[in-house]
């Protein structure tokens, strides 16, 4: 991939080139035209000057001025030059002229027009033409004057106009690449960091970077304290479940030692219960092991796709109860929509609660999935005896049990609160005053999406 510093040299070089050339083009035309209007302005003056000056000679057959504008018209081809003529064929020319002349038209009278010419020895000329009202005649005085001179003052400013800019130009690119490696050393606490993160002499990166940098850094953090969490997890779980084993795996050695006579039925009951411990525990432990709680990259959970399958698994699983269980999902306004969490959390979330919903319900479940500003909402309700308050305080303790002949319940609503404390949230058992049985409030500072990755959420 093509590095940072290369592309911002090259989009400084694209926009100073945009920016010259406009410049260079704007620059090329307003001294141009500025030029030219000058120029025509002291050819309307000399015409007004000749205009004013203008007299017939006694025979009535020429027009003479009475006095020369300036020597420079009586110079030959000096770069100054004009034509009078009227309607009655009544002619006078300059002598700068000499023996040239310039093709023009008679004019009318407040009529004026002006047009570039070469006619003379190739000599760059403006020329200006109007019409006047003399008397009862009508004249047109046509003014010409060489450009060339004065272009070339233009090209000459033009060219240390294009040196200049080189100039800057290159000044400009040799200190944009002084300010981005001089910026880019800001960086350079977050590679020593990396460095001693991979040394594991850090947990985290400095955030004392730029502005611009910080949003990725942060997030770098918070991913590396999900993933120092998990690993975490992970150990106390393989310490937790190494030291629960110890006690029935023993037992049931001690019971099984060769030298021993058949085991009676009470000892044989005794290794059941003790195996049916240790399969409970490793599946205790091997879901807490799924939950990849918060910071998850990439996945989504859609509760509108996802519901009605676990539904129609939890009336499999209960088919003597005839449940019904009602399920209304409103994310943000709309039915369809995702929350942006892990899916295999969600569903262990809900389906853990829902499960216990449906051990103790007599006939009805609800579940309502809902989002607000602070985040989503999962409230699971039903018709089932209920809770004490004394039980509502003790149900979300590790391990705490509120009936042994419903397996898994204080273990499962355990795990539902592991999980949602993963994740930042919060959850509340209470009495449901609409069903009269047990409600448990899920709140989780998650966002949602509307549509959001339907195609990665069915893995």
């Amino acid at each position: 991939m093509q590095s940072i510093e290369t592309r911002l040299h090259f989009g400084l070089v694209l926009s100073l080139a945009a920016l010259i050339g406009t410049a260079w083009w704007f620059g090329h035309e307003t001294l141009h035209r500025s030029t030219q209007g000058y120029v025509l302005s002291r050819l309307a003056h000399d015409a007004e000057a000749l205009l004013g000056r203008l007299r017939r000679d006694p025979t009535g057959q020429r027009l003479e001025p009475e006095l020369a504008v300036t020597s420079i018209y009586h110079q030959p081809l000096s770069g100054h030059y004009y034509i009078i003529d009227s309607k009655q064929n009544l002619r006078r020319r300059s002598r700068s002229l000499w023996d040239q002349d310039i093709d023009y038209g008679l004019m009318g009278p407040g009529e004026v027009r002006h047009w570039n010419s070469r006619e003379i020895l190739g000599q760059r000329l403006l020329v200006r033409s109007a019409g006047y009202r003399l008397g009862n005649d009508e004249v047109t005085i046509t003014v010409a004057e060489d450009l060339a001179p004065l272009l070339e003052v233009l090209h000459d400013f033009e060219r240390l106009l294009a040196l200049l800019a080189i100039f800057g130009f290159g000044l400009a690119m040799l200190l944009q690449r002084l300010i981005v490696r001089r910026t880019f050393r800001a960086l350079e606490p977050v590679y020593q960091d990396i460095e001693r993160l991979e040394g594991r002499e850090t947990s985290q990166l400095t955030e004392q970077v730029p502005s611009e940098i910080q949003p990725l850094v942060q997030k770098v953090n918070r991913l590396l304290s999900v993933y120092g969490k998990r690993l975490e997890r992970s150990r106390n779980a393989a310490g937790n479940l190494a030291h629960a084993l110890k006690t029935p795996l023993n037992l049931v050695l001690q019971l099984l030692a060769q030298d021993r006579p058949p085991l009676t039925p009470a000892e044989r009951a005794i290794c059941r219960e003790q195996i049916h411990h240790v399969r409970a525990l490793v599946e205790r432990e091997l879901k807490r092991a799924r939950i990849a709680g918060s910071g998850h990259a990439g996945s989504s959970f859609e509760p509108a796709a996802e519901l009605p399958a676990l539904k129609a698994l939890l009336l499999r699983m209960y088919p003597a109860k005839d449940l019904v269980i009602q399920c209304q999902v409103d994310l943000n306004g709309s039915t369809e929509g995702s929350i942006l969490a892990d899916r295999e959390d969600m569903l262990e979330l809900l389906g853990t609660l829902l499960e216990n919903a449906c051990k103790w319900a007599k006939r009805t479940v609800a579940c309502q999935v809902g989002a607000d500003q602070d985040g989503v909402r999962m409230c699971i309700e039903d018709d089932g005896p209920g809770c004490s308050e004394e039980e509502l305080r003790s149900i979300g303790l590790r391990g705490a049990r509120l009936d042994e002949r419903v397996s898994g319940h204080g273990l499962g609503l355990s795990i539902a609160k592991e999980i949602v404390e993963l994740y930042g949230g919060k959850i509340d058992f209470y009495r449901s005053t609409r069903f009269g049985g047990f409600g448990v409030a899920v709140r989780l500072p998650l966002k949602t999406g509307r549509g959001f990755a339907k195609h990665e959420t069915r893995r």
